[in-house]
């Protein structure tokens, strides 16, 4: 754990919080029913999702209903075999001490207005510091990025949240009519693409992580919850799977996957190349920072446009002319909103990482960039 704070946390506090985020208490269900609900309703709930998914398989492949009924009883009894076994009395005793001291971590650092996260580094460390700070930081880098402008206050409320998303859903059909009226795409993709209000939709939120350097200083960087229920959520996961396999094939003898896939191209271009490869050849590497923060929403187009009318891959996609596929990515960029501290924002530049497509635009950028 970073400790860049002075605290009051106990020895046992801090070995128990070395241990990181990953770090989870066992028998954490058991636990859990210790209060009013009881372990059979907590198993009960947690194995909804799940019969959920069996039920969309079962659907799609047409199982035999005695088949499927059969299925679903032993995957129950393997759930509930699994979940509703007593625990020893010296792992119980082990995991009510471990609530009991996540409780008292909660409570001082309540107290003493401070904050645990986890790093931006995604390792697994925590990073302990002061709550004003980093809130004061967090607020400055939304007010100071060049990446985001304010759309609108949202007061806090269900009904405010609901008339912003409601606003956005009304502008992204609205754009999709124009693209229809101008024949751009069919009434087919009109009717996909178009967003039902009746949906379960909400904007995604952003968040921040710390950063530390050596000297233990710290900056924030910026993370997006899910973009699964986005409004453009759908959209930019289209293109993403209609534009990634073409990509792929297009770029596939200038990529690399991973350190593997380096390997093997890297012993082919020895072997079918003379005298390029030789003792003192370097190989470098280099990183762009906030790469997806930085390029411009024109240039990711451009690049996406130039992208389609090559003659290797123009024609390719699935009855949409490129000037469609430039003017959906355009929509899926100026309708890409979220919240943060009761306020609507949308990108103006870049977009984030766990959005579909993003990371897609970006290699079509780099590849035309190089």
């Amino acid at each position: 754990m970073i400790q860049d704070t002075p605290h009051r946390l106990s020895r046992e506090q801090v070995k128990f919080l070395n241990r990181g985020p990953t770090y989870v208490s066992p028998c954490h269900i058991h636990i859990l029913s210790k209060s009013s609900i009881t372990l059979a309703q907590i198993v009960t709930k947690q194995m909804a999702p799940l019969q959920r998914e069996l039920t969309k398989l079962f659907t799609k492949y047409s199982v035999d209903l005695s088949r499927q009924m059969n299925f679903e009883k032993d995957i129950q009894q393997s759930f509930n075999d699994s979940f509703l076994r007593s625990m020893p009395d010296v792992l119980e005793e082990r995991a009510l001490y471990e609530k009991q001291l996540i409780q008292s971590i909660q409570y001082h650092l309540k107290k003493d207005q401070l904050i645990l996260r986890r790093t931006a580094d995604e390792m697994n460390t925590y990073y302990l510091g002061r709550f004003d700070e980093f809130n004061q930081k967090s607020d400055e880098y939304v007010e100071n990025s060049t990446c985001y402008e304010l759309i609108g206050t949202i007061d806090g409320t269900h009904t405010e949240q609901q008339q912003q998303l409601h606003e956005i859903i009304i502008s992204i059909n609205s754009q999709l009519e124009k693209l229809y009226q101008r024949k751009l795409i069919n009434k087919d993709h009109l009717t996909k693409f178009s967003i039902d209000k009746r949906l379960n939709l909400k904007l995604p939120y952003l968040y921040f992580l710390p950063e530390t350097n050596e000297d233990v200083h710290m900056s924030v960087q910026p993370r997006f919850s899910s973009y699964q229920h986005s409004p453009i959520q759908r959209l930019a996961q289209y293109l993403d799977q209609l534009l990634r396999p073409l990509f792929y094939h297009f770029s596939r003898s200038t990529t690399f996957l991973n350190s593997g896939d380096f390997m093997q191209k890297l012993q082919h271009y020895y072997t079918h190349t003379t005298n390029l490869f030789l003792p003192e050849t370097h190989v470098a590497t280099f990183k762009i920072h906030d790469l997806y923060a930085k390029i411009s929403h024109t240039a990711l187009l451009d690049a996406l446009h130039i992208f389609l009318v090559n003659p290797l891959i123009t024609g390719r996609y699935q009855r949409l002319p490129d000037d469609a596929i430039v003017e959906l990515t355009t929509l899926v960029l100026k309708n890409n909103t979220f919240t943060y501290n009761g306020k609507a924002y949308r990108f103006i530049k870049g977009s984030p990482l766990n959005l579909p497509l993003t990371e897609l635009l970006a290699s079509i950028y780099l590849h035309h960039w190089q």
